[in-house]
Protein backbone atom coordinates (compact mmCIF):
# COMPACT_ATOMS: atom_id res chain seq x y z
CA UNK A 1 0.00 0.00 0.00
CA UNK A 2 1.42 3.38 -0.92
CA UNK A 3 2.28 6.04 1.66
CA UNK A 4 -0.66 8.29 0.75
CA UNK A 5 -3.18 5.48 1.21
CA UNK A 6 -1.67 4.57 4.58
CA UNK A 7 -2.01 8.19 5.66
CA UNK A 8 -5.64 8.26 4.52
CA UNK A 9 -6.33 5.09 6.55
CA UNK A 10 -4.64 6.51 9.66
CA UNK A 11 -6.59 9.76 9.51
CA UNK A 12 -9.90 8.00 8.85
CA UNK A 13 -9.28 5.78 11.88
CA UNK A 14 -8.60 8.86 14.03
CA UNK A 15 -11.71 10.64 12.70
CA UNK A 16 -13.90 7.59 13.23
CA UNK A 17 -12.81 7.49 16.88
CA UNK A 18 -14.24 10.99 17.38
CA UNK A 19 -17.62 9.79 16.10
CA UNK A 20 -17.89 6.99 18.62
CA UNK A 21 -19.25 9.19 21.36
CA UNK A 22 -22.43 8.69 23.33
CA UNK A 23 -24.08 10.98 20.82
CA UNK A 24 -23.44 8.43 18.05
CA UNK A 25 -26.25 6.32 19.46
CA UNK A 26 -28.69 9.18 18.85
CA UNK A 27 -27.22 11.19 15.95
CA UNK A 28 -26.58 10.03 12.43
CA UNK A 29 -23.16 11.52 11.71
CA UNK A 30 -22.17 12.24 8.10
CA UNK A 31 -20.10 9.37 6.76
CA UNK A 32 -16.37 9.82 6.38
CA UNK A 33 -15.67 9.92 2.65
CA UNK A 34 -12.32 8.35 1.71
CA UNK A 35 -11.95 10.42 -1.48
CA UNK A 36 -12.68 13.62 0.41
CA UNK A 37 -10.05 12.80 3.04
CA UNK A 38 -7.54 11.98 0.30
CA UNK A 39 -8.31 15.33 -1.36
CA UNK A 40 -7.93 17.11 1.99
CA UNK A 41 -4.53 15.50 2.53
CA UNK A 42 -3.34 16.58 -0.92
CA UNK A 43 -4.40 20.19 -0.34
CA UNK A 44 -3.16 20.30 3.27
CA UNK A 45 0.44 19.33 2.44
CA UNK A 46 2.77 21.97 3.81
CA UNK A 47 6.42 22.03 4.81
CA UNK A 48 6.00 23.76 8.16
CA UNK A 49 2.38 23.14 9.19
CA UNK A 50 0.88 20.00 10.75
CA UNK A 51 -0.92 18.44 7.78
CA UNK A 52 -2.86 15.99 9.93
CA UNK A 53 -4.15 18.78 12.21
CA UNK A 54 -5.25 20.78 9.15
CA UNK A 55 -7.06 17.77 7.64
CA UNK A 56 -8.80 16.97 10.90
CA UNK A 57 -9.74 20.61 11.50
CA UNK A 58 -11.36 20.98 8.07
CA UNK A 59 -13.15 17.64 8.42
CA UNK A 60 -14.49 18.55 11.87
CA UNK A 61 -15.67 21.93 10.58
CA UNK A 62 -17.44 20.23 7.65
CA UNK A 63 -19.18 17.79 10.00
CA UNK A 64 -20.23 20.59 12.36
CA UNK A 65 -21.66 22.59 9.46
CA UNK A 66 -23.55 19.56 8.10
CA UNK A 67 -25.01 18.72 11.51
CA UNK A 68 -26.13 22.29 12.12
CA UNK A 69 -27.76 22.37 8.65
CA UNK A 70 -29.93 19.44 9.64
CA UNK A 71 -31.29 21.19 12.74
CA UNK A 72 -34.07 22.86 10.71
CA UNK A 73 -35.28 19.43 9.60
CA UNK A 74 -36.29 18.62 13.18
CA UNK A 75 -39.13 19.78 15.40
CA UNK A 76 -38.47 22.75 17.66
CA UNK A 77 -37.76 21.64 21.20
CA UNK A 78 -37.39 18.00 20.23
CA UNK A 79 -34.69 15.83 21.73
CA UNK A 80 -33.43 15.09 18.20
CA UNK A 81 -32.96 18.81 17.56
CA UNK A 82 -31.12 19.32 20.83
CA UNK A 83 -28.83 16.36 20.10
CA UNK A 84 -28.03 17.66 16.60
CA UNK A 85 -27.07 21.05 18.02
CA UNK A 86 -24.97 19.34 20.69
CA UNK A 87 -23.26 17.14 18.11
CA UNK A 88 -22.55 20.13 15.87
CA UNK A 89 -21.12 22.03 18.82
CA UNK A 90 -19.02 19.01 19.77
CA UNK A 91 -17.48 18.86 16.30
CA UNK A 92 -16.91 22.61 16.39
CA UNK A 93 -14.93 22.07 19.58
CA UNK A 94 -12.91 19.35 17.83
CA UNK A 95 -12.17 21.89 15.09
CA UNK A 96 -10.82 24.39 17.61
CA UNK A 97 -8.90 21.67 19.42
CA UNK A 98 -7.00 20.93 16.19
CA UNK A 99 -6.36 24.63 15.54
CA UNK A 100 -4.93 25.15 19.03
CA UNK A 101 -1.56 23.75 17.96
CA UNK A 102 -1.35 25.79 14.77
CA UNK A 103 -0.13 29.37 14.31
CA UNK A 104 -2.60 32.15 15.15
CA UNK A 105 -2.83 33.35 11.54
CA UNK A 106 -4.19 29.92 10.54
CA UNK A 107 -6.95 30.23 13.13
CA UNK A 108 -7.83 33.70 11.85
CA UNK A 109 -7.77 32.58 8.22
CA UNK A 110 -9.95 29.52 8.82
CA UNK A 111 -12.32 31.58 10.97
CA UNK A 112 -12.81 33.98 8.06
CA UNK A 113 -13.26 31.04 5.71
CA UNK A 114 -16.02 29.58 7.89
CA UNK A 115 -17.65 33.01 7.97
CA UNK A 116 -17.66 33.11 4.12
CA UNK A 117 -19.06 29.57 3.96
CA UNK A 118 -21.84 30.41 6.41
CA UNK A 119 -22.68 33.63 4.55
CA UNK A 120 -22.95 31.65 1.30
CA UNK A 121 -25.16 29.04 2.98
CA UNK A 122 -27.42 31.80 4.35
CA UNK A 123 -27.70 33.48 0.95
CA UNK A 124 -28.64 30.15 -0.65
CA UNK A 125 -31.14 29.35 2.09
CA UNK A 126 -32.76 32.76 1.77
CA UNK A 127 -32.55 32.58 -2.07
CA UNK A 128 -30.65 35.85 -1.91
CA UNK A 129 -28.99 35.83 -5.34
CA UNK A 130 -29.70 37.64 -8.58
CA UNK A 131 -28.81 34.98 -11.14
CA UNK A 132 -28.10 31.32 -11.69
CA UNK A 133 -24.42 32.19 -11.99
CA UNK A 134 -24.43 33.85 -8.57
CA UNK A 135 -26.29 30.85 -7.12
CA UNK A 136 -23.67 28.48 -8.57
CA UNK A 137 -20.81 30.54 -7.12
CA UNK A 138 -22.55 30.66 -3.74
CA UNK A 139 -23.06 26.90 -3.89
CA UNK A 140 -19.39 26.38 -4.71
CA UNK A 141 -18.40 28.51 -1.71
CA UNK A 142 -20.96 26.86 0.58
CA UNK A 143 -19.87 23.35 -0.35
CA UNK A 144 -16.15 23.79 -1.03
CA UNK A 145 -15.13 27.07 0.56
CA UNK A 146 -13.28 25.22 3.32
CA UNK A 147 -11.09 23.54 0.69
CA UNK A 148 -10.44 26.90 -0.96
CA UNK A 149 -9.52 28.42 2.41
CA UNK A 150 -7.21 25.51 3.19
CA UNK A 151 -5.51 25.91 -0.19
CA UNK A 152 -4.98 29.61 0.48
CA UNK A 153 -3.18 28.70 3.71
CA UNK A 154 -1.00 25.97 2.23
CA UNK A 155 -0.47 27.72 -1.13
CA UNK A 156 -1.55 24.56 -2.95
CA UNK A 157 -4.02 24.01 -5.77
CA UNK A 158 -7.45 23.14 -4.36
CA UNK A 159 -9.06 22.14 -7.65
CA UNK A 160 -7.22 18.86 -8.17
CA UNK A 161 -8.42 16.07 -10.47
CA UNK A 162 -9.89 14.29 -7.46
CA UNK A 163 -11.48 17.54 -6.26
CA UNK A 164 -13.13 18.07 -9.64
CA UNK A 165 -14.64 14.59 -9.49
CA UNK A 166 -16.02 15.19 -6.01
CA UNK A 167 -17.47 18.56 -7.04
CA UNK A 168 -19.06 17.06 -10.14
CA UNK A 169 -20.63 14.26 -8.09
CA UNK A 170 -22.08 16.69 -5.55
CA UNK A 171 -23.23 19.02 -8.32
CA UNK A 172 -25.80 16.41 -9.32
CA UNK A 173 -28.06 17.99 -6.68
CA UNK A 174 -28.18 21.15 -8.82
CA UNK A 175 -30.54 21.63 -11.76
CA UNK A 176 -29.13 21.06 -15.27
CA UNK A 177 -28.61 24.76 -16.06
CA UNK A 178 -26.67 25.26 -12.83
CA UNK A 179 -24.63 22.09 -13.46
CA UNK A 180 -23.58 23.30 -16.92
CA UNK A 181 -22.66 26.70 -15.53
CA UNK A 182 -20.66 25.08 -12.74
CA UNK A 183 -18.75 22.89 -15.22
CA UNK A 184 -17.98 26.00 -17.27
CA UNK A 185 -16.63 27.75 -14.15
CA UNK A 186 -14.51 24.72 -13.27
CA UNK A 187 -13.03 24.69 -16.79
CA UNK A 188 -12.23 28.41 -16.52
CA UNK A 189 -10.55 27.84 -13.16
CA UNK A 190 -8.39 25.13 -14.71
CA UNK A 191 -7.24 27.49 -17.48
CA UNK A 192 -6.49 30.38 -15.11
Amino acid sequence: MEQHELRVDEIITALTTKQTTRLARHVDFPSIDREQISWLIDVAQHDTLDTEALVKAIHFAQVALRLHERVNETLRGSKERQLLVLAGDLFSSYFFEQLAGLPKEILVSLGRTIQRVNEAKCALHEMNYASTEERVLLWLTAEFGLMQGLAAITKREWLTRQGRQIIQQQAEQLDLVAQKLLLSHLEQMAVA
